[in-house]
């Protein structure tokens, strides 16, 4: 548990058996991401089971308070493999998209997305590097872009789509034909950089980098499949 007495805020990462918080979380995840609801089950059984130390992924499921008030929730991860962390679910509840911080000079998503990347600067520490080369992200909409791009997010000119499932899903499933119906959603695809801790945007190794992040040590996706194909062969060379 960590938090800003400031604003009253105090955050709960929910996986390794810390499941108390957890319908809490589940509730802003399916108002705030209802075409999601499929990964649920998952979240419930990183907040209910032992962490796996030798997994290639560390998990974060943080659910946001102010004032003992639910207001958001984000998930992400730290790579230990490619030393990359992943922003995977980020959401505040409306009513709690004003509340600032330092003198009202930031708003609770900046000082949100700052205490993942300390959380995530730790996590590589631990792992032998100084910090993440980046936290990676999928963005849905140009307007979130934008407003991620003032928060130090650098936009890769790749045309992306975002795999309907992943492996935790299909094995609690065992369904890999009703996820593909889904299908593959138009994303942005790019990284923020870890404050002190710039990436050059024009170094091509960090984004491929971030692709095999995602592609394969995430969606484990195979090298012939479609979409690895499509981006390796548009990433910068």
């Amino acid at each position: 548990m960590q938090g800003i007495p400031e604003i009253g805020l105090v955050i709960h990462d929910l996986v390794g058996g810390n499941s108390r918080y957890i319908e809490d979380y589940l509730a802003i995840y399916k108002e705030l991401f209802p075409q999601y609801v499929r990964y649920q089950p998952i979240m419930r059984q990183r907040a209910e089971k032992p962490v796996d130390e030798s997994a290639i992924e560390k998990w974060h499921q943080w659910l946001l308070l102010v004032e003992n008030k639910p207001v958001g929730v984000i998930g992400f991860v730290y790579n230990r493999k490619r030393n990359v962390g992943l922003l995977l679910d980020f959401a505040i509840q409306p009513e709690a998209r004003k509340i600032q911080y330092n003198g009202n000079h930031q708003l609770l998503s900046y000082l949100s997305l700052t205490l993942v990347m300390q959380e995530l600067i730790q996590d590589a520490r631990l792992n032998g590097h100084s910090a993440p080369l980046c936290m990676a992200a999928e963005v849905e909409y140009p307007a979130l872009v934008r407003k991620y791009i003032e928060y130090g997010f650098v936009e890769f000119p790749i045309e992306y789509f975002e795999p309907p499932y992943t492996p935790e899903l299909v094995e609690a499933f065992s369904a890999v034909q009703n996820f593909d119906k889904i299908g593959y959603e138009r994303m942005h695809i790019g990284a923020f950089q870890i404050p002190d801790y710039p990436f050059d945007k024009n170094d091509t190794g960090i984004v491929k980098t971030v692709l095999l992040t995602l592609l394969e040590d995430h969606y484990h996706l195979p090298s012939d499949h479609w979409l690895a194909q499509k981006v390796f062969q548009e990433s910068p060379a």
